[in-house]
């Protein structure tokens, strides 16, 4: 069971008890990259309420801790190649996510001393939609011209065809972003804006930042727009 990567109860007739223990279970499911509740009719009105409450601390943290276990080798290439999760149906982004935003980007403004070593795991981002490649900046504004830094993220590789109804969980680690920054001169506490930039069609996007152990600085963190 450590190894499924695909799990599809797409048309399965379900019970809301059912469904429940196995969102006891994702935690567990560490190689577990798509989940497909596809027309589960008689969960309709129970996915709703998963969908908005879904114990979504806990199920949201565990995967995402989950796949910082995982993401292996991760270097300061021009390219970082990430595992994804997906979950097709018409879901909103998680209320776990503390900055959510609709377009073709999230801009963050981040914290003071929001990196905390030993402690700071990454950026967990989630969008709705095609799945395609990404981009991810760091930049500094104390000082002209704008500091930069950038990496790709590679998502679209994954052979799967998901329909436009998805949502995409994945992690951006600071690993590669790390070591461009250090390039430079900086730590990573001099930035103080985290972007996630996609092409193509509008999309939801949330983001939050990871930690092992949630540290206090993090309730001060505000997103560049509205909720």
């Amino acid at each position: 069971m450590q190894c499924l990567d695909t799990l599809d109860l797409s048309f399965c007739n379900l019970t809301d008890g059912v469904l429940l223990d196995l969102l006891d279970s994702i935690g567990q499911l560490g190689a577990l990259r798509i989940l497909d509740l596809l027309d589960c009719k008689r969960l309709t009105q129970q996915l709703d309420t998963i969908c908005v409450d879904w114990r979504i601390d806990w199920i949201c943290n565990s995967l995402f801790q989950n796949f910082s276990a995982l993401q292996h080798d991760i270097s300061a290439s021009d390219s970082l190649s990430l595992r994804v999760f997906t979950l097709t149906g018409n879901i909103p982004i998680p209320r776990w996510f503390d900055h959510r935003e609709v377009g073709r980007s999230i801009s963050v403004k981040l914290p003071e001393n929001w990196y905390v070593s030993d402690n700071f795991l990454g950026f967990a981002v989630c969008y709705s939609g095609k799945l395609i490649d990404a981009i991810a900046h760091l930049i500094c504004y104390d000082e002209r011209p704008v500091t930069r830094i950038t990496q790709k993220l590679a998502l679209s590789n994954h052979s799967e065809e998901f329909q436009k109804s998805s949502i995409h969980f994945f992690l951006v680690p600071l690993t590669g972003l790390l070591d461009k920054s250090k390039a430079n001169g900086k730590t990573p506490n001099d930035y103080g804006r985290i972007r996630i930039f996609s092409t193509g069609e509008m999309k939801e996007f949330g983001l939050r930042l990871l930690y092992k152990d949630k540290p206090k600085i993090e309730a001060s963190c505000s997103s560049s727009q509205k909720q």
